[in-house]
């Protein structure tokens, strides 16, 4: 999951080859009405497996994989019935949000009830991440994550499950699931188990679908956007360069197919939450974004290209690395594994040094977003990161969730650097994980306290040293020693010089779609501007979205000493004003500084080399 400040699930397929030959009446068929939604409300139902206890749970999942927070699916299930083969109702209680417990199960057949969207549900701490939630707009398009719409029954979770979908004609819908079309209305999905389902989610909509093939895998994408200027075919020129250095970085590609399901919500958008953010969720074969309808090419490149390598990524780890609390996921009390350095941190390293190995970035902006996870790290506290992963669903360590991109993806810097250092080059951190992807594989877990021990014997003996420090013990990453190692400079603090135009920063107001000053005071910039000022024009350019990168980042960092003109309205003011100002320098301490070294010696510019190189 990739989770961005303007925040990433997963679910993997432990599949039981003898379950997963039994045909579909041994297990669940389920019905989803998507032709016939009111309020918001799907209804489903579920014909059940033969059950043999006096009573049975239903389980709607608490958790799911790769979501790292509760979630408590059921509470968006509403009038809840059981029935028997004779249409008789059973008696059914609910101890909590997520359970149903029903009675005389031996003779259930069916269950009935309605789902509300979550997309559409009022947010708060128990806020759902959109890619990770379910949104029903009648008639013209549907997220659906299956874990948001059924469960269950406790003790049958890993049997069949047959979905039919019935949907308006001119809707298609988009996923990695396997899919038969009976009827031109009519959709029908087959997993052999829930763990399978719920790794497959469905985007229906009008169809905008392409695909592309790397790497031996087809590459699919399929895009909603609200007011329709983002196509598919643009996103998938975004996509190609990324998924070839993917496949460099690979050799080939780890799955046979994988599909990118893609919702763009308007920058107005009443679904875009003020407690929620933009991002991505990723499965097995297939990943789901809730990103803004950026106008601006470059700008909506960049933040596509950042999220979608990082999910593509997770084909890595931890689709063929997991341990068994991955593999065999408990949706209803799940055991957290301690490895999130891994799955989250070593994925999101990852996913910085394909782009710029594949030459989507320059080194040199690859150095700065490593300077700018050191600055997010900075926020937290240092604590052991595998104790953090294991209590990750509970207080203090649950808010310290989002430092998995951020240290955990230094963790994993560190942690190549050191091993490529030891082994002269011979060997990387990319190189132990596809050893481990070949031993273990999509349906094969490790157990959780062998993993360190495990990439300790792949590597050196020095490595768990580094280990002990900084991933279970809590000592503050070195980031001055390591480094120096490829040529870099750190410093904590500094004292230097730099032009602006004082304290000046800019949010933007999605109700009214104008950028407004934040964080600063007349007295403290040049323009005299104050809080919620809306910025006009900037040397007489209109300032909108599809410009507002080019024309306000040289108000937050110039890089000359020419004078800017800014039109602003105030609130206290009728008519616009307009003022101009020139950059002064100043005297001020950075913090976090990373600088390559203009003049490294041999051996540092060689790891450096091998760190950042494109490989053969």
């Amino acid at each position: 999951m990739k989770i961005l400040g303007l925040a990433l699930g997963l679910g993997l397929g432990a599949a039981v080859a003898a379950q997963a030959q039994q045909p579909a009446s041994a297990g669940y068929q389920i019905a989803v009405d998507l032709q016939n939604v009111v309020n918001d409300q799907v209804r489903v139902v579920v014909n059940t497996p033969p059950v043999k206890e006096s009573q049975v749970s239903y389980v709607m999942p608490s958790v799911v994989p790769g979501s790292y927070s509760k979630k408590d699916y059921g509470r968006f299930v509403t009038s809840f019935k059981a029935f028997d083969k004779k249409g008789r109702a059973l008696k059914v209680t609910q101890p909590n949000p997520n359970l149903f417990v029903i009675n005389k199960a031996k003779g259930l057949t069916r269950l009935e009830y309605l789902v509300d969207d979550t997309w559409d549900a009022k947010q708060g701490d128990d806020y759902i991440f959109q890619p990770g939630g379910t949104n029903f707009e009648a008639g013209n398009n549907y997220v659906l994550n299956h874990y948001g719409l059924y469960g269950y029954l406790e003790g049958y979770k890993m049997v069949p499950y047959q979905v039919t979908v019935a949907r308006p004609a001119d809707l298609y819908g988009a996923t990695s699931l396997e899919k038969k079309a009976p009827t031109p209305t009519q959709d029908l999905y087959t997993a052999p188990n829930y763990v399978d389902l719920a790794d497959g989610p469905i985007l229906y909509s009008r169809p905008d679908t392409t695909s592309f093939a790397t790497g031996g895998a087809r590459i699919g994408v399929s895009v909603v956007s609200e007011t329709g200027q983002i196509k598919a075919a643009d996103v998938r020129e975004i996509m190609r360069p990324m998924a070839e250095a993917l496949t460099q970085f690979f050799g080939q590609m780890p799955v046979p197919k994988y599909h990118f399901l893609m919702y763009f919500p308007a920058l107005g958008s009443p679904l875009i939450s003020k407690d929620g953010g933009f991002g991505a969720m990723e499965h097995s074969y297939s990943s789901v974004y809730f990103l803004p309808e950026f106008p601006d090419s470059a700008r909506l490149r960049s933040m596509v290209q950042e999220v979608a390598s990082h999910e593509f990524l997770h084909m890595l780890a931890p689709l063929n690395i997991h341990s068994r609390e991955i593999g065999e996921f408990d949706f209803r009390d799940p055991k957290m594994s301690q490895h999130l350095w891994l799955y989250e941190g070593v994925t999101e390293y990852f996913a910085q040094l394909v782009q710029v190995r594949g030459g989507l970035v320059t080194p040199d902006a690859f150095r700065e977003k490593m300077k700018e996870k050191i600055d997010n790290a900075s926020k937290f506290k240092d604590v052991s990161f595998t104790e953090m992963s294991r209590n990750i669903l509970v207080p203090p360590y649950k808010d310290m969730y989002q430092n998995v991109y951020d240290k955990g993806a230094l963790i994993g810097l560190l942690l190549d650097i050191r091993i490529q250092e030891l082994s002269q080059g011979r060997q990387s951190l990319r190189d132990v994980l596809l050893t481990l992807r070949q031993k273990y594989g999509p349906t094969r877990s490790f157990e959780d306290d062998k993993l360190i021990p495990e990439i300790v014997a792949l590597t050196n003996p020095q490595i768990q040293q580094f280990f002990d420090q900084y991933v279970i013990g809590n000592q503050p990453l070195p980031y001055a020693e390591y480094f120096a190692k490829i040529g870099w400079r750190y410093a904590p603090t500094e004292q230097s010089k730099v032009l602006a135009f004082g304290r000046l920063g800019f949010g933007y107001d999605t109700e009214k779609q104008q950028f407004k000053v934040a964080s600063t005071a007349p007295d403290q910039n040049a323009f005299g501007l104050q809080d919620d000022d809306v910025i006009l024009a900037v040397n007489g350019t209109k300032l909108d979205m599809s410009n507002a990168e080019k024309l306000l980042r040289p108000l937050v960092e110039p890089t000359s000493t020419a004078p800017v003109k800014v039109r602003f309205q105030s609130k206290d003011q009728k008519a616009p004003q307009e003022r101009q100002a020139t950059p002064q320098e100043f005297e001020v301490e950075l913090t976090n500084v990373v600088e390559a070294s203009p003049a490294p010696t041999p051996a540092q510019q060689a790891l450096r080399t091998q760190l950042l190189a494109p490989k053969a």
